[in-house]
């Protein structure tokens, strides 16, 4: 059975940028045969972010259905634990965006991630923020699901290189390219030898950045860069 004929998305039942990128991603490199299962979003944010770092909707992205329609997908839309059955047990789900999954759905299923943040280093919410305020490694992580947030079995980690000339916000670009481009290249990894990290005991899982800290952070940003890049006059 080919990994191809085996393959499909968890996502939200409305219009989502990261969905979208991914299925256009996932029909310009060639897999013709994906069922994409939506749910309701349930997840509200409390506040909206003072600095954003996340590419938002755009006029042009069209409802999931719709989307699966043109690029003859599956849609199959309801909660996960009633619509992904036993049949999907062995296949491949990448994860575009599901809230908190049940624990007992997650040990049931091959689920891949990709994670903004360079494991073991920036783990849980707003990594790219926490990795300028901590002066930590930038990158993105694609693993399986299990039983460490962000954590466990690796398939790719990339560093991000902060240049000179770099804003906050092309950086935060290039980290939800490499993001999109992670979870679909994840498909063909899945059987290469992968590295495990199990985080310490101590180890920090993040949350979001607090309104106060986000006001400092594009300052942040730029000492962030002058220590790894060094100062424009030099």
């Amino acid at each position: 059975m080919k990994k191809k004929d085996r393959l499909a998305v968890l996502t939200y039942n409305v219009a989502h940028r990261k969905t979208y990128d991914t299925l256009c991603l996932l029909k310009a490199r060639g897999y013709d045969s994906v069922t994409v299962f939506a749910q309701s979003m349930t997840y509200t944010k409390k506040r909206q972010p003072t600095v954003t770092h996340r590419p938002g909707l755009s006029f042009f992205i069209p409802e999931p259905q719709i989307l699966c329609s043109n690029l003859e997908y599956k849609y199959i839309e309801g909660e996960f634990k009633t619509t992904v059955c036993n049949e999907w047990e062995d296949a491949l789900l990448l994860l575009c965006g599901a809230g908190l999954l049940d624990e007992r759905f997650v040990h049931a299923h091959k689920i891949i991630n990709s994670h903004p943040g360079y494991v073991p280093y920036a783990r849980g919410l707003d990594a790219y923020k926490w990795s300028i305020w901590h002066d930590l490694p930038i990158g993105v992580t694609a693993h399986f699901l299990g039983d460490y947030v962000d954590a466990g079995e690796m398939i790719e980690r990339r560093e991000i290189e902060v240049k000179r000339y770099d804003t906050f916000h092309s950086v935060a670009q290039r980290i939800y390219e490499n993001e999109i481009d992670m979870l679909v290249g994840a498909v063909e990894k899945v059987d290469e030898e992968h590295t495990f990290i199990i985080p310490d005991s101590d180890s920090v899982i993040f949350k979001r950045m607090p309104e106060e800290k986000e006001r400092e952070l594009l300052k942040r940003f730029e000492e962030y860069k002058v220590k790894r890049c060094g100062d424009y006059d030099n």
